[in-house]
């Protein structure tokens, strides 16, 4: 009997829906969603989704609070794969209580995300772009003598070439992308504050180097802010130019989130009035975005079509890495990732 999997969402598949993607990745897609080995429903709707949960052995989940009559309606229920690798919301010890294991893993598609982040705050911060007109042609100023070794240290006289490491990366919203964002920029030596509606748990805290700051102080003390909170008609516009006027002076602002967390009229004043030193961004309002549309033509704004989360390869990565631990629970192999102690070979199972 296959293992009936079910959840609320699964991005991979949304934005795979109507595009056309070779037969190697439909072939993964395939095997991922394999009707041997699992039967597999999404349902948003959240009343069809808990009644499909009473058949289910897996429960694909946000890191939320589950359901409040979850296990009283699931009783057959055996895993609940959280798409996080914190899950502090998920209430573990509940699930725990009932026998249900609470699988943790690091999403592909959400650590591409803060990869993108990163690589764009560097062409920002490094003045990357410019450098590579200069380079190949667009530079008519003096050159740097040649020394000699042969070299010739920054020969087009690049300026406002700077490194990160010591600069405030502020987050904005601190969901699961931004804390990958945060776990990278701390690698880089940033120094790391957020803004969050609940500020996180102290462990949560001191594994990503975070520390809270009310919102106003975090505009206004940020060298790169980060845009992280969920889109929803209530974040319209979270950033706006209330915000914008906040902001340090030559701060950098990055949205991977969705277009709308940002007013992109005042976004681009802030930028011809040199308030902002910069824009990284991934995603607009509309989608696709105007080639022609003043932000991208605009030399302080690195942006990329919307691929924060990969190609299709990736996108496909992340489906497998949902799907994994249903297969092996098909296999009557223990899941990968439990984390709330629960001892899987309690449950009969090799």
């Amino acid at each position: 009997m296959p293992v009936r999997v079910v959840a609320s969402y699964m991005a991979a598949l949304m934005s795979l829906k109507g595009r056309p993607y070779s037969p190697a990745i439909q072939k993964r897609i395939d095997r991922a969603l394999d009707p041997g080995k699992v039967e597999f429903i999404v349902e948003p709707d959240a009343g069809a989704r808990l009644k499909a949960l009473e058949a289910a052995e897996v429960y694909i989940a946000r890191n939320e609070p589950l359901p409040p009559d979850l296990f009283q309606r699931a009783k057959r229920l055996r895993l609940i794969q959280c798409g996080s690798a914190f899950g502090e919301r998920i209430g573990m010890e509940a699930a725990a209580e009932r026998g249900v294991a609470v699988a943790l893993f690091r999403r592909p598609i959400s650590q591409a995300v803060a990869d993108l982040a990163m690589g764009l705050m560097l062409v920002l911060v490094r003045n990357l772009a410019e450098g590579g007109r200069r380079m190949r042609g667009g530079w008519d100023g003096p050159l740097s003598p040649t020394r000699p070794d042969g070299s010739a240290y920054n020969w087009t006289q690049l300026p406002g070439c700077k490194g990160v490491t010591g600069m405030r990366m502020g987050i904005l919203g601190m969901g699961e992308i931004a804390r990958f964002v945060s776990e990278r920029a701390k690698g880089f030596g940033m120094d790391i504050r957020y803004w969050n509606r609940t500020p996180l748990p102290k462990k949560i805290e001191r594994k990503l180097g975070a520390k809270y700051l009310e919102k106003e102080k975090l505009l206004k003390t940020a060298d790169v802010l980060y845009v992280g909170v969920g889109n929803s008609p209530a974040t319209r516009h979270f950033v706006g130019e209330k915000e914008l006027a906040a902001m340090r002076k030559g701060a950098i602002l990055l949205n991977l989130g969705r277009g709308p967390l940002v007013d992109q009229d005042a976004l681009l004043a802030a930028l011809n009035s040199g308030r902002l030193g910069g824009a990284g961004l991934d995603v607009f309002t509309p989608e696709p975005f105007p080639p022609d549309h003043p932000l991208l033509q605009h030399p302080r704004v690195a942006a990329t079509p919307h691929v924060g989360g990969g190609d299709d390869e990736m996108l496909v990565s992340d489906l497998e890495a949902f799907m994994r631990n249903a297969h092996r629970i098909a296999e009557g192999k223990r899941p990968f990732g439990i984390a709330n102690g629960v001892k899987w070979a309690d449950k009969g199972t090799p």
